[in-house]
């Protein structure tokens, strides 16, 4: 089990400068990856969100690239821009009907008026040594949502046992309910019978349904049983199980609710709403595992 939170980062030393790598992720329904890197590294983004696609499978992922350089870029002032934004401010004083003369601070308080020569292009070696750094931070980054993994795994089928002991309570409770109720349905029953109106359709349904209450919500508890077997061996499980454990919490919430509405002891209606706010709890977990 994996959280699908994580971070981490790391750097390493190139020719270009000291290149920094930072991955974070956040919980989202599917898989959404995007990577921030230079405009020199541009070349490089698809393969790296490629790489990144390769080794999660839900999730919101950022990752960010960042070069302390060595080299200087050099700037210069290019003149046909200049001219260019100089004709454009001639305009907008014309069209507002101003008078500012416009100088050359003016121009120069304009980004595009220079013009960036960065250095030579990036070399295999250092393309290397990026994906090197990418891929080390991305071992650090799974890492991280492991221990995260684990610390939500032990929570939730802590939670999961809590649950299982409760619907042990339902099921003694359920006894005792049927021990004390089987002499009032025996005289019902036996009333109903011994009655001038033996033959009526109508009370023989009611006798019908008195027998059968007893077991009205057995088959709704053995559900529930096998849901929290399947729940806890698909925690256990490697990969993405996020979605499936949902599925499952769901189930089990509906086996609860129905359960409830079906028992004639107030205590059962009790231990249930305990079974309900344990899987509330877990269903708002479960939303951080992959």
């Amino acid at each position: 089990m994996k959280s699908m939170t994580g971070f981490a980062e790391s750097s390493v030393s190139t020719e270009i400068g000291k290149i920094m790598v930072d991955m974070r992720s956040e919980n989202h329904r599917f898989l959404d990856v995007k990577a921030s890197v230079p405009e020199s590294l541009l070349h490089m983004e698809t393969t790296i969100e490629d790489r990144l696609k390769n080794s999660i499978q839900r999730g919101k992922l950022r990752l960010r690239l960042s070069v302390q350089t060595n080299r200087k870029e050099r700037q210069q002032l290019s003149e046909k821009v200049l001219r260019e934004n100089h004709s454009s401010l001639k305009r907008i004083n014309s069209a507002l009907g101003l008078k500012t003369e416009i100088g050359i601070e003016h121009l120069l308080m304009m980004e595009n008026s220079f013009e960036s020569h960065a250095g030579p292009e990036v070399s295999r070696e250092t393309e290397a040594r990026i994906k090197e750094a990418v891929a080390k931070t991305l071992v650090k980054f799974n890492k991280s949502r492991e221990i995260e993994g684990q610390k939500l795994e032990k929570s939730i089928l802590g939670r999961l046992e809590v649950i299982r002991k409760t619907v042990d309570g339902i099921k003694k409770k359920r006894k005792e309910f049927i021990k004390k109720s089987d002499k009032k349905t025996k005289e019902k029953i036996e009333k109903i019978f011994s009655s001038k109106h033996k033959n009526d359709p109508i009370l023989s349904q009611e006798a019908a349904a008195i027998i059968t209450e007893k077991s009205e919500i057995d088959e709704e508890i053995v559900r529930l049983e096998a849901h929290i077997s399947k729940f806890r061996k698909t925690a256990r499980k490697k990969g993405a199980v996020g979605k499936e454990l949902d599925f499952l919490v769901q189930e089990m919430n509906r086996e609860a609710g129905t359960i409830s509405a079906k028992c004639k002891d107030a205590g059962i209606s009790h231990l249930t709403i305990g079974v309900r706010l344990e899987l509330e709890k877990i269903r708002e977990q479960i939303q951080n595992i992959e």
